[in-house]
């Protein structure tokens, strides 16, 4: 049985998207944020379930909860979260985020509280 983890993380800034047209500074900035929020929720969430981390294999699926029902281009918001993963590897919840297999996102409306949660599961080969 692979262990579980959720990590959940603010909705990426657009100048995070591959489509967006920005300055270096500004996306580099972006990136930053992402990277060291995910960093912090990893570690948190690492924390609360006593996961020492250092994967070597593991699923993600990104259950993105958006405010509104409008169409969305799920390569791009996969993509949006590159930072997002990098900051996975920097918090040790995983050794590569090479070894990280994406499950299809999925798009869920909750105008309350948009996020990403990102479900990871372990996929050790032993």
């Amino acid at each position: 049985m692979p262990e579980v983890l959720t990590v959940t993380v603010s909705i990426p800034s657009r100048t995070l998207s591959p489509n967006a047209r920005c300055h270096w500074a500004v996306k580099a900035k972006a990136n930053k944020k992402a990277r060291i929020e995910a960093w912090a929720q990893a570690q948190i969430a690492m924390h609360e379930a006593e996961e020492k981390g250092g994967w070597r294999e593991a699923t993600c699926q990104a259950h993105v909860y958006v405010r509104d029902n409008r169409r969305r281009d799920k390569d791009n918001a996969l993509a949006s979260l590159k930072a997002t993963f990098d900051g996975l590897v920097d918090a040790g919840l995983l050794h590569d985020d090479s070894a990280l297999t994406h499950l299809p996102l999925l798009f869920i409306v909750d105008p309350k509280n948009p996020r990403v949660e990102l479900v990871l599961k372990r996929w050790d080969q032993q």
